[in-house]
């Protein structure tokens, strides 16, 4: 049998665009991102962040960002859901040390990790490497199935759709307690960056109006587009 109460989360999970000034308690909050946290990532590397904006100053600017949407604006909290394209290394190097940490690591954890990743992830000097190796993967696709070994915007893809899925996940952890979101890509990316104080490799994948709904909160009914446009076959 489904289970009943994840089913109700996705049917009622809308996007909200007012929100009631009611805060959203700080044991909800964590258990959300915590319950994010779990979701699935290209080889476990999790290259996101979910930056809580709580002090006034930030949050007027950070409302300004977002071009002072309703939602932004009424909602009583605003997360920056963040991606990070250069912390693979980083993200690596505690995978290692968790595995090292239980006991011997398997050969096929340890050749991953240790060299997979690397010659995937590796761009070289201003990311010059990245398209020979994409140049490369393109050629022996022709003559055997081969792996993307990725440039630098191949990375950036990969990042923002890891991120998107642990947002995805926050939003229906969100449902489940009984609060609403509204994700916005509509901002100012390069005040939103700055605001943050992002580094070079990081990007906001998209900003989330975070609390309960008011009665004006969802503005239509839901249009799903056919579903024999969105699935098929072969």
């Amino acid at each position: 049998m489904p289970e009943a109460g994840f089913y109700e989360a996705v049917e009622t999970r809308r996007t909200v665009r007012d929100f009631l000034p009611d805060p959203v308690p700080g044991e909800v909050l964590e258990r959300c991102i915590d319950a994010a946290r779990l979701a699935p990532s290209s080889s476990n590397l999790q290259p996101w962040e979910f930056v809580v904006i709580r002090d006034p100053r930030a949050r007027a600017a950070a409302n300004a960002a977002c071009l002072d949407q309703l939602p932004a604006k009424t909602a009583p909290l605003l997360i920056a859901v963040v991606t990070h394209r250069d912390t693979w290394r980083r993200n690596r190097n505690e995978i290692l040390r968790v595995f090292e940490s239980r006991g011997p690591m398997r050969r096929s954890q340890a050749a991953y990790y240790r060299k997979i990743v690397p010659v995937v992830y590796t761009t070289g000097p201003f990311g010059l490497l990245g398209p020979l190796k994409r140049g490369f993967s393109r050629l022996l696709s022709l003559f055997r199935p081969t792996p993307n070994f990725m440039s630098r915007a191949d990375i950036r893809v990969m990042a923002h759709k890891s991120t998107a899925l642990a947002a995805a996940t926050f939003m229906l952890a969100l449902r489940a307690e009984g609060y609403d979101s509204c994700p916005m890509e509509g901002f100012d990316p390069w005040r939103a960056k700055a605001l943050l104080g992002l580094p070079r490799g990081a990007e906001v994948n998209m900003f989330l109006a975070v609390g309960k709904r008011s009665d004006k909160g969802v503005w239509w009914d839901r249009v799903l587009m056919p579903r024999d446009w969105a699935v098929r076959e072969l």
